[in-house]
């Protein structure tokens, strides 16, 4: 088998420094949404909301493979409510999902991790534990919510809350 010429291994480290960056991006979003954000409501709180959650920006194109390694692109996630997880906490994102699909609020889960046979450059650094990125995304594709899931409770009422809104809240 021939060895991979340099172009490719360029564009193979490139696309891993753009996904890496839109990680830190988003990364840096939840930092500034959790200063803005105030507790999230009582679990008695009425969850509806009179206007819907903001619109940070489209979902990047990118494209992933499942365990089947089928592709897996932006567009495919048109027409549906989408939590797309890096890091997945899987009870919390089933938590979730149950509780939306309970209210009527179809909604879909991607969870993103490296695969395990991965391999990466001697000079990367590999970060455990370091955060749960979760990203609510519209049926335009549109990121409406950035969310660390590692405060699963808060957290969950805020996603189930912003989901719901777009479900039923009237658009702006």
């Amino acid at each position: 088998m021939p060895a991979p010429s340099s172009s490719s291994c360029v564009f193979v480290v490139l696309g891993a420094v753009g996904l890496t960056v839109s990680v830190l991006a988003c990364a840096a979003i939840a930092v500034v949404l959790d200063f803005a954000w105030s507790e999230a409501p009582s679990t008695n709180a009425s969850w509806e909301l009179d206007v819907p959650p903001p619109v940070y920006g489209p979902l990047p194109a990118l494209t992933l493979r499942d365990d089947r390694g089928q592709p897996l692109e932006a567009g495919q996630l048109h027409g549906q409510l989408t939590l797309l997880q890096f890091v997945p906490v899987l009870p919390f994102l089933r938590q979730v999902q149950e509780r939306l699909e309970a209210d009527g609020v179809p909604v879909r889960v991607v969870t993103v991790t490296p695969p395990a046979s991965a391999e990466f450059h001697p000079d990367w650094r590999r970060l455990r534990d370091s955060g749960h990125l979760l990203l609510l995304v519209d049926q335009r594709l549109q990121v409406r919510g950035v969310y660390d899931s590692s405060q699963a409770s808060p957290t969950a009422e805020r996603v189930i809350a912003d989901a719901r809104c777009l479900r039923f809240c009237r658009p702006l």
